[in-house]
C-alpha cells in the first residue's frame, strides 16, 4: 500500500476511532477514564501521523494555483481524500473528489464526472483544517486528565459524551460536502448539551445548557437555509446544447470557440445543470455565476473585434459580415440578460450572506450574539469549557472560512467590515471591559475569549493573504492558549471549588510553579513576542491596515483591534496582580494539605505552555502548509472586490521570491540572464482589485470558449 493511500485511512480513521469510542466508552464504568486517555493519545498519534506525511507529501508535491489565464476559476483542493477514485496509487492520480455517496436527492441516472445532488462522505485534508484538527487532538487528553478526579459520576457516559464531541468537531474540520459539514456542526451541540447540564456546576446549569443549545440551534437552522440557498442559487453551469461542464457563463452557442479565436455560432448563456454539494464544485459555480456580466463584456468586446476584423478583410463576403453581425447582436443580448443574472446574484447573495452568519455569529460568539456564554462557561466543568473555548468556538470562525467567504464572496466584501466587522469591533471593547470588571476568573478568561475572536473575525472578513493567514494561525493560537488558561483554573477548582478572584492572594509565594505556567499563557494570551499569539495578531493587524473592502474604515477597525490588545494586557495583569501578588489569601482548601502542580496537571496545562513557545519561536511551518490554500481564498477575495468596485481584476502572485542581483561580468552582447519568467518583481502598493503586495501580472482576457469535463 503506498503512503497515500496510507494517509487516507488514517483521514478516514481520525472521524471513525471517536465516533467508536463514544459507543464503547460507557460500558467501562469507573474504569472509562483511563481508557479514555488511552483512546485520546491513540488519536493523538494518529492526528500526528497524518499531519506529519501529509506536511512531507505537500512540501513534495506543492499545489500549484492556477493563474487567471488558464482557467476563470479556483477552488479548494483536499487531498487525501477516502473513496477517491483516481488516487488509490498516489497524489499525482487524485481527483480531489470522492465517489462514496451517503443518499442521492435525485433518482435520474447521473453522468459521468457531472456534478450531482449527492451527500456524500467526503473527508480531505488541506492548508486550513489540518492544524484545527491537530488542534482538536491536542486538546483532548488535556480535557481528560483535568476532568480525572472532578468527574466522578458516571465517568463512562461522560467520556463517551466527550468523545461525540470531539468526532463532530474533527468531522466538521475534514467535510468538504456542505450537508456533511452542516451534519458535523449540528452534531456537536447534543454532547455539549448534556455534558453541561448533567455534569456541569452551579443550580442554573440546566437553564444554561438549554440556552446555549437553543441559541445555538436557532442561528443554525438559519445557517441550513444559507446553505440550501447557496446550492439553489449556484446550479452548475453547462453548455446549453452539449450539456458539458464549462466554466464560464457565456458559451458559444454550438460549441467550443474554435482554435482560430473566431466563433462560428452566437452566443448563449450556460444554462442551469445539476446541483451539488462538493464544496469544491460550489465554490467553481458561485465564481462562474458571480462573473457572468464581466465574461459577457469580455463576449461583446471579442464580438466587436471580431466584426472589425471581418469588415476590413478584402476576402470578406457579404454573408460573412452579416454573421459576425448577428453574432455580435447575440453578444449584446447576452450582456443584457448577464446583467440581469447578476442583480439578481448579488440580492441573493445578500440575503445568503444573513442566513449564512446567523450560525456563525452565535458560535463564535459576536456581540450581541454572546448572551449565552457566560452562563454556558461558567457552568460546564473545566474540561468542557476547555473544549468550547479551544476548539468548539473555532467552528464558528472556521465556518466562516470555509463557507461564507467562498460561496458569499461579493457579500462578504460588501458587508462583511462594513456590517459584521463593526459589530466584532465593538465586542473586542465590550468584552474587554466586561473582562475588567468581573470578579470571577472563568468569565474573566470567558470574555477574554471573546475579546479576541472579535479580532480574528475582523481579519477573516478583511479577506486578503495576510489577514486570512494570520486569522487561520490565530485559530490554532487562541485555541492553546485561552484552551489552557481554562485547563489551569482546573488546579484551583480542585483544591478550593472557586475560581472567585477576590478570594485569592499572594499564590506567587504559595504555589510557584503553577505561577510561572500561568505566567507564562497570560504573556501568550497578551501577544508578548516570542509566544504564539503575538505572530498571528500581527499578521491579523497587517490585513486590516491593508484591507480595501468597500464602505469599510480599514484604520478605524484596525485602531480598535490594537486598541483591544492594549485592554487585554490591562484586565489580565490586574487578575495577575490581584490572585497572584499581593498578601496572601485563599479560601479554606477541600483538602487538609494542598501542593504545587502535580505530573498529571503538569502535563494537562503545562504541555500546552510549551506548545505556546514553541509555536511562538516557529511558526513558519504553519504558514507554509495553508499558504497555497490561503492564496486561492485571497484570489477570490481580490476578484470579488474588483467586481464591485468595477475595476479590473489584476492578478497578484505572493510570496515571489526576489530575483537574483545580476552578475558583475555581463555578456559580450550587452544582455543580462534572461528571466525565464518573463517579468518583474515589483511589489504591488495597494492597487484597486489587487489583493496585497505582491508581483502583478498581466490582466488576461479570458477564454469564453473555455470548458472542462
Amino acid at each position: 500500500m503506498s503512503t497515500y493511500a496510507v494517509i487516507r485511512v488514517l483521514v478516514l480513521l481520525l472521524v471513525l476511532l471517536p465516533l467508536v469510542s463514544a459507543a464503547v466508552l460507557p460500558a467501562f464504568g469507573r474504569f472509562a477514564r483511563r481508557f479514555a486517555l488511552t483512546l485520546a493519545l491513540v488519536h493523538l498519534g494518529l492526528t500526528a501521523a497524518v499531519v506529519t506525511l501529509a506536511m512531507a507529501w505537500t512540501d513534495e508535491h506543492a499545489k500549484e494555483v492556477t493563474k487567471p489565464g488558464e482557467a476563470a476559476v479556483h477552488r479548494f483542493r483536499p487531498e487525501f481524500v477516502p473513496g477517491d477514485p483516481g488516487g488509490r496509487s498516489n497524489v499525482e492520480a487524485a481527483d480531489a473528489r470522492t465517489s462514496w455517496t451517503l443518499f442521492r436527492l435525485s433518482a435520474a441516472e447521473q453522468k459521468p464526472r457531472l456534478p450531482g445532488p449527492n451527500v456524500q462522505l467526503f473527508l480531505g485534508v488541506d492548508g486550513l483544517n489540518m492544524w484545527l484538527v491537530a488542534l482538536a487532538a491536542i486538546m483532548l487528553p488535556p480535557v481528560i486528565l483535568i476532568s480525572w478526579d472532578a468527574v466522578k459520576e458516571r465517568p463512562g457516559a461522560f467520556y463517551g459524551w466527550l468523545f461525540l464531541l470531539q468526532a463532530g468537531l474533527i468531522g466538521c474540520f475534514l467535510s468538504f460536502d456542505v450537508i456533511l459539514f452542516y451534519i458535523f456542526f449540528e452534531l456537536t451541540l447534543i454532547p455539549a448539551f448534556f455534558l453541561i447540564g448533567r455534569w456541569g456546576t452551579g443550580s442554573a446549569r440546566r437553564d444554561s445548557a438549554r440556552k446555549f443549545f437553543l441559541y445555538t440551534l436557532a442561528g443554525s437552522l438559519l445557517t441550513l437555509l444559507g446553505v440550501i440557498g447557496v446550492v439553489v442559487a449556484n446550479p452548475t453551469p453547462v453548455h446549453p446544447k452539449l450539456g458539458t461542464v464549462t466554466n464560464l457563463a457565456v458559451v458559444p452557442a454550438d460549441g467550443p470557440l474554435p482554435a482560430s479565436g473566431r466563433p462560428q455560432s452566437d452566443w448563449a448563456l450556460a444554462a442551469r445543470g445539476p446541483i451539488t454539494f462538493s464544496l469544491p464544485d460550489l465554490m467553481a459555480n458561485v465564481q462562474v455565476w458571480a462573473d457572468v456580466e464581466n465574461t459577457a463584456r469580455v463576449v461583446v468586446a471579442l464580438s466587436e473585434r471580431d466584426l472589425q476584423t471581418t469588415r476590413t478583410t478584402a476576402k470578406s463576403t457579404a454573408a460573412q459580415v452579416r454573421a459576425a453581425e448577428q453574432r455580435l447582436e447575440s453578444a449584446q443580448q447576452v450582456l443584457v440578460e448577464a446583467q440581469q443574472v447578476r442583480a439578481r446574484n448579488l440580492t441573493a447573495q445578500f440575503w445568503l450572506f444573513i442566513a449564512l452568519m446567523a450560525g456563525f455569529m452565535v458560535k463564535v460568539p459576536i456581540w450581541p450574539f454572546h448572551t449565552w456564554l457566560p452562563g454556558a462557561y461558567g457552568a460546564a466543568p473545566t474540561g468542557i469549557t476547555v473544549m468550547l473555548s479551544a476548539v468548539m468556538a473555532k467552528l464558528g470562525t472556521f465556518g466562516i472560512l470555509r463557507l461564507v467567504l467562498p460561496l458569499v464572496p461579493d457579500a462578504a466584501i460588501q458587508y462583511g467590515l462594513p456590517v459584521v466587522g463593526v459589530l466584532a469591533a465593538f465586542g473586542i471593547v465590550y468584552a474587554a471591559l466586561c473582562a475588567y470588571a468581573s470578579t470571577d476568573i472563568k468569565l474573566v478568561i470567558a470574555y477574554s475569549s471573546v475579546s479576541h475572536l472579535g479580532f480574528l473575525v475582523l481579519a477573516l472578513f478583511a479577506f486578503n493573504y495576510e489577514g486570512l493567514t494570520g486569522s487561520v494561525l490565530h485559530m490554532v493560537n487562541h485555541g492553546l492558549s485561552t484552551g489552557a488558561l481554562f485547563a489551569a483554573l482546573g488546579f484551583l477548582i480542585d483544591r478550593y471549588r472557586t475560581t472567585d478572584a477576590t478570594k485569592f492572594g499572594g499564590l506567587m509565594g504559595r504555589f510557584p510553579n503553577y505561577a510561572v505556567i500561568v505566567f507564562v499563557l497570560c504573556l501568550a494570551s497578551v501577544g508578548l513576542p516570542g509566544l504564539n499569539n503575538f505572530v498571528s495578531e500581527m499578521m491579523m493587524m497587517a490585513g486590516l491596515f491593508d484591507a480595501r473592502n468597500p464602505g469599510a474604515s480599514r484604520l478605524g477597525l484596525a485602531v480598535v483591534a490594537a486598541f483591544g490588545i492594549f485592554l487585554s494586557a490591562w484586565y489580565t495583569f490586574t487578575i495577575l496582580k490581584r490572585v497572584f501578588f499581593n498578601p496572601l489569601k485563599e479560601p479554606t482548601p477541600v483538602a487538609s494539605e494542598t501542593h504545587d502542580v502535580s505530573r498529571r496537571e503538569f502535563f494537562a496545562f503545562g504541555s500546552l505552555a510549551a506548545l505556546c513557545l514553541l509555536l511562538g519561536l516557529f511558526p513558519q511551518p504553519l504558514i507554509n502548509t495553508m499558504k497555497a490554500d490561503v492564496r486561492v481564498m485571497s484570489i477570490i477575495g481580490d476578484k470579488a472586490r474588483a467586481r464591485l468596485q468595477n475595476v479590473p481584476y489584476v492578478y497578484v502572485e505572493y510570496d515571489v521570491q526576489p530575483k537574483p542581483p545580476a552578475p558583475t561580468n555581463a555578456d559580450p552582447a550587452g544582455k543580462g540572464p534572461a528571466d525565464p519568467k518573463g517579468g518583474g518583481d515589483k511589489k504591488g502598493g495597494g492597487k484597486k482589485g489587487g489583493g496585497g503586495g505582491g508581483k502583478k501580472g498581466k490582466n488576461p482576457m479570458p477564454d469564453p470558449g473555455a470548458e472542462e469535463e
